[in-house]
């Protein structure tokens, strides 16, 4: 088929967050065999601002959305987030293409109402839309015309290449290693802080958080590549399914993680794929038992690396968004397809 993929390629960072969402479902629909339009919503408002500016441009992004429609002819339009796009725009490549199909990705927590208005806006002009988020707020979203799931982070073997649990030990930098800010969030911090306290004789790398800074692209993921365990620490741990796609990233690249039990990830992940804790203190507890059991550390490890690849692979994701899409009950197939709502089917 042709598609046109209208997300946030992020083509202005110059690479350094070459690992997210959009890049991975893009190459996973080129690997599924269709032609793919990229179309990066926010770059191209800020060619289209006189002022290089986003905001401002993105009255032009929209028509100049309408026109890459209209040209490519596309049998689907995905849209990642997407949020300057808007109802009106969709309508009017709906009324151009009468036979298109238009699904929406979306992966960004859903308990902040604001946030998430423009999904409720556009959820009548919608085929289906996925988040990374399940439960009681996906449910909501669920329309007659637009059933609503849920889709796992993505990984990419091109992007997460490597495999932390072949690092030889002579070159292994932190036995723990965080990645996410703090700033803003002072539960987070707390918490931090406190695991720091905890774990003084241990080697844990905090990046973007307790006054450190940031790292990013090929440098990140070298310090992936050389640590023993990884923290995935999300916002809040008690939506059902939600994770940021940090949890890709880590687990991706063959590396043992922690996450909190509590969100239902038991329900991806099996307790010999990743760790789970209750706690600061069984967090603690946890990083100093693997750090000292190398043999199942390692094995847990692999095994994560082995389900994200096999299961939660960007041309997996995309297949399940392009069959639920085109209302193609080939989606059912899909490991998650249990967290799928459609009033009415």
């Amino acid at each position: 088929m042709r598609i046109v993929h209208a997300a946030n390629l992020q083509l202005d960072k110059d690479g350094a967050h070459l690992w997210n969402q959009d890049q991975k479902i893009h190459h996973g629909l080129v690997r599924l065999g269709h032609f793919v339009y990229p179309f990066s919503i926010n770059d191209r408002a800020r060619m289209l601002s006189p002022t290089k500016s986003k905001t401002f441009g993105k009255g032009r992004a929209n028509k100049a959305l309408i026109e890459t429609c209209r040209n490519v002819h596309p049998d689907l339009l995905i849209l990642g987030h997407a949020q300057y796009i808007t109802a009106e725009t969709l309508r009017e490549i709906r009324r151009i293409l009468p036979a298109i199909r238009i699904g929406l990705w979306y992966v960004d927590p859903l308990w902040d109402a604001d946030e998430t208005k423009h999904l409720r806006d556009r959820l009548e002009v919608l085929d289906a839309l996925f988040c990374s988020t399940g439960g009681e707020l996906l449910e909501a979203l669920a329309r007659p015309n637009c059933p609503a799931a849920f889709i796992p982070s993505a990984v990419d073997a091109g992007i997460e290449c490597h495999r932390a649990y072949e690092t030889p030990d002579a070159e292994i930098l932190h036995d723990l290693l965080f990645f996410g800010r703090d700033k803003g969030e002072p539960g987070r911090r707390a918490f931090l802080q406190e695991l720091k306290a905890k774990l003084p004789d241990l080697r844990v790398g905090y990046y973007g958080c307790l006054d450190q800074p940031g790292i990013f692209g090929w440098e990140k993921e070298q310090v992936i590549r050389r640590s023993k365990m990884a923290l995935n620490l999300s916002r809040r741990t008690d939506v059902a399914l939600y994770s940021s796609s940090r949890i890709a990233e880590l687990m991706g690249n063959g590396i043992l993680t922690l996450t909190p039990s509590g969100a239902g990830l038991e329900g991806l992940y099996a307790e010999d794929e990743i760790a789970y804790f209750d706690g600061i203190d069984d967090l603690a507890e946890k990083v100093r038992y693997f750090s000292e059991n190398d043999g199942q550390r390692l094995a847990m490890a692999r095994k994560g690396w082995e389900r994200n690849h096999r299961d939660y692979s960007g041309t997996e994701i995309a297949r399940f968004i392009v069959d639920l899409t085109l209302a193609d009950e080939a989606w059912k197939s899909a490991p998650w397809a249990a967290h799928v709502f459609h009033p009415g089917a």
